[in-house]
């Protein structure tokens, strides 16, 4: 999973895998770009290239991530005619990154809370919502009531270990029996939990589902309908940067003139999902 709630705003440990040219740093203009750029003729991305179909490694690649989120921060650096270089980094070391000034902007499928935009601007370009997975032939989750007295794998420090955890307080709350949380750093390790019968089912966001069914080999069983699509993905910027107009704007062009439902078209995501917004 990704990804929701507030990440640790501890320090985070990011490799800088492209972009460490020799430039000067500053926040004059380059061309097209906008004032603000951490070195000029260059935006630097956080990402972390670990979750397919938004943003990952591919044929042994391992400095330029594909994806969604990746392709579209690339038509992002082209519209501003400037070069995409990549910051790499965990999960939980994403929000910490941009805090601490090593991009200009966070893109790797991170939700829009209200956790965030207090220490962060984002721009949505993508609505969402969890899904679930249980090994495949499993009947006996078929909806979010199913899940009391379940053991459910998810990727821990986000949105959906957030969801995971309102249901079973609630479950809770009405004397049903709670959700067995186990929460791992990575959704392979979910994956993996399910396959071997340690948990019943994983919660993960729904852009991921289908990739992740897909690669099962029936192994695994997406379960339809059980969440809703009630949050979106953003880009993020730091708080007050002068870069979170430009880059609200940016979505919005790359939006109306197409290139994002591109995108989404060819990485197998609904391209009528797209929701472009002013920076909150």
């Amino acid at each position: 999973m990704k990804k929701l709630g507030l990440v640790a705003m501890g320090t985070g440990v990011a490799l800088l895998i492209a972009g460490c040219g020799s430039g000067s740093q500053g926040s004059a203009a380059n061309g097209a770009a906008p004032a603000g750029l951490i070195r000029g003729g260059e935006i630097r991305i956080c990402t972390d290239p670990e979750y397919a179909p938004m943003e990952y490694f591919e044929n042994g690649n391992t400095t330029d991530p594909v994806g969604f989120d990746s392709d579209a921060a690339r038509a992002l650096a082209d519209l501003w005619q400037v070069r995409a270089s990549w910051q790499i980094t965990s999960f939980d070391g994403l929000m910490p990154a941009l805090q601490a000034q090593r991009c200009d902007v966070l893109w790797s499928a991170l939700y829009v809370s209200p956790e965030r935009t207090a220490v962060a601007d984002a721009a949505p370009f993508l609505a969402t919502g969890p899904g679930l997975i249980v090994r495949g032939g499993e009947a006996r989750i078929a909806t979010a009531e199913d899940l009391s007295g379940k053991t459910v794998a998810v990727q821990g420090g986000g949105a959906n270990e957030k969801t995971l955890q309102q249901l079973s307080d609630r479950f809770k709350t009405a004397g049903k029996s709670t959700i067995t949380i186990q929460a791992y750093p990575k959704t392979a390790e979910t994956v993996a939990a399910v396959t071997n019968g340690k948990a019943d089912a994983l919660i993960e966001t729904d852009v991921a589902v289908v990739d992740m069914v897909a690669k099962s080999g029936g192994t695994l069983t997406a379960v339809p309908g059980v969440f809703t699509a009630e949050t979106v993905f953003g880009v993020f910027t730091k708080k007050g940067s002068p870069l979170s107009a430009p880059v609200a704007a940016a979505v919005r062009t790359l939006t109306e003139n197409g290139t994002l439902a591109k995108i989404a078209t060819k990485y197998g995501l609904d391209p009528a999902r797209i929701r472009p917004g002013t920076a909150q």
